[in-house]
């Protein structure tokens, strides 16, 4: 439907977004409201829109023009329920679709339509808790964020994990960060260490650097079967996440030195891989030495 000069006239209703809320998520519920498909709602906007997905990871500034004005938002608004100021290195930690959910949110919201919203926190691999109310995130498909833990987070300070998740979501979102990139660090962690010495009693076929900053690391990945993810996409499960987030503020806290004692216990390839990745980190630093 078009108004006489060409536009695509707006939505006589328009539903609010919820805090966090995802763009296809909302575009959704505005299909089940004027009963048509999402994909239809979409494109009843945005005529050459690929799928809900692009909306979300990688909507242009025309695209965002036109739903800003079928859907009476400011273009900004629009954004900020996309992941396109996601900072570039941090995009590997946006899961292809929702892997986490907030109980509490979830069931506040549940009165608002007829389909359920999903928050942009509930894809990234970066959380543990809510950005809305500050609840502990529990896996897709578990009952509880209790049933998720079972004793794994036991192996790193819920605190540290924390201050892991701040870092990584101020630069991520913001831009924001200290001494290093928070995803460097990150993807340095993950990189597979020297195994020696050697426990007896628990093979570990690819210990990782973490394991030499949270204790039990590696052994609780073998036991659990998990397999680390490769670097380009490193989402690791929710129960896992605490260590790892863990792992980065400790890091970060300690500062520049202890990144060549990391280096230090990786071999071969990974010696390399890991030197190429410490350079990057480390250059910046240099000069902003040598030029105070």
């Amino acid at each position: 439907m078009n108004s006489r000069d060409g536009d695509k006239k707006q939505l006589p209703v328009v539903l609010p977004p919820v805090a966090d809320e995802l763009l296809s998520s909302w575009i959704a519920r505005h299909g089940a409201f004027y009963n048509v498909s999402p994909r239809a709602m979409l494109r009843h906007a945005v005529p050459n829109a690929r799928s809900l997905r692009a909306a979300d990871d990688h909507l242009t500034e025309e695209q965002g023009r036109l739903l800003a004005h079928i859907f009476r938002r400011e273009l900004s608004g629009i954004r900020r329920m996309t992941f396109v100021n996601i900072q570039s290195s941090a995009r590997r930690l946006i899961a292809a679709k929702a892997i986490q959910t907030c109980q509490t949110c979830a069931v506040d919201k549940a009165g608002v339509g007829a389909t359920a919203p999903i928050l942009r926190s509930w894809r990234q691999a970066w959380r543990i808790t809510c950005p809305v109310c500050g609840s502990r995130l529990c896996a897709r498909g578990q009952g509880s964020a209790a049933d998720s833990e079972d004793g794994l987070n036991s192996l790193a300070s819920w605190g540290d994990a924390l201050e892991g998740q701040r870092l990584l979501d101020d630069y991520a979102e913001r831009g924001i960060q200290t001494w290093a990139s928070p995803v460097d660090l990150l993807r340095l962690v993950l990189i597979r260490r020297d195994p020696k010495p050697i426990d007896p009693d628990h093979w570990i076929e690819t210990p990782k650097v973490l394991g030499l900053i949270i204790r039990g690391f590696d052994r609780l990945v073998a036991a659990t079967g998990t397999i680390i993810p490769p670097a380009d996409r490193p989402i690791l499960p929710l129960s896992l996440r605490p260590a790892l987030l863990a792992g980065i503020a400790i890091v970060e806290r300690s500062g520049p030195r202890i990144i060549a004692e990391l280096h230090g216990r990786t071999i071969g390839a990974y010696y390399a891989h890991f030197g190429t990745i410490a350079a990057g980190i480390l250059a910046p630093n240099l000069q902003s030495h040598l030029c105070s």
